[in-house]
């Protein structure tokens, strides 16, 4: 049986109590926070405690102030101390897990080259990952669509990636709504990924809940038992309108996350039913 999070950062400004009351309530095991160093780590310690809620990761954010890649050394200085930062933030918090994505979300084309972007993003992650080791941190790398950013986009470069870092706090995590977006074959991209694996974000294909769109859940499920995948199952869906960071925040959309948030954990729990019922026979 897997254990399931959601991450903090869909659901807008709303009152991190708010999430994790929700979250509780629905039989969620964990949040994933927003990696956001500059807040009151000790009140948000007290209320997963008062919730029995671990965290299971850190959700990087990485606007083009925070690029890893870039060549503009001060920009590329304050990405690597953000990073730094978010480490100390998930050692406090106890938690194993940060999300990175090697260059800005947002950003379409290097400053400069491809060639310098990857070389200024190895050298920015090599950096952190030292101060990860220190700190028993994991940095996951995410691959993002190629509408959303423009180096790492599938779960090969990734995996080239990681692989010329070379490093053993930097490993893998897959997202099925990129994946939906960017890879041909979803086992070779899996089966890729399963030697560095250590996180999963789960969306359907219109980055609603699992369940509500095409991407064949029960499939990914077996493939992610054949690897022996037994880290968090995250969620990261958001509401099907033009600006769902707008409709995180109006009033109301709490309705909307409550439902989101019980209908994707029942749907996941009962492909894991069929899953083991099939066992069974």
């Amino acid at each position: 049986m897997y254990k399931y999070s959601m991450t903090q950062w869909v659901s807008g400004k709303e009152p991190l109590e708010v999430t994790a009351k929700r979250l509780k309530k629905s039989g969620y095991d964990a949040i994933e926070l927003s990696a956001e160093p500059l807040q009151d780590l000790e009140k948000i310690r007290c209320i997963l405690e008062k919730y029995s809620l671990p965290c299971s990761s850190l959700c990087g954010i990485f606007p083009k102030e925070r690029d890893l890649s870039s060549s503009d050394e001060e920009i590329r200085r304050n990405a690597i101390n953000y990073l730094k930062a978010s480490i100390d933030m998930a050692a406090y918090l106890g938690c194993k897990t940060l999300i990175t994505v090697p260059s800005a979300v947002g950003l379409h084309a290097p400053a400069e080259s491809m060639e310098r972007a990857w070389d200024n993003s190895c050298r920015s992650l090599r950096e952190a990952a030292d101060y990860a080791d220190k700190r028993g941190i994991f940095l996951a790398i995410e691959a993002i669509n190629r509408f959303e950013t423009f180096l790492i986009n599938d779960i090969a470069s990734a995996k080239t990636f990681l692989e010329e870092i070379n490093h053993p706090q930097v490993k893998l995590m897959i997202d099925l709504f990129h994946m939906n977006i960017e890879e041909r074959n979803v086992e070779k991209a899996v089966n890729m990924a399963a030697p560095y694996l250590i996180h999963v974000h789960l969306a359907d294909n219109t980055r609603e809940p699992v369940g509500m769109g095409q991407i064949d859940l029960l499939h990914i499920y077996r493939l992610l038992q054949k690897i022996s995948y037994n880290g968090y199952l995250t969620m990261e869906f958001m509401p099907r309108v033009s600006n769902p960071y707008l409709a995180a925040e109006k009033e109301g959309a709490a309705q909307i996350f409550d439902s989101y948030t019980q209908e994707a954990l029942v749907y996941c729990k009962t492909i894991e039913k069929i899953i083991d019922d099939h066992k069974g026979q």
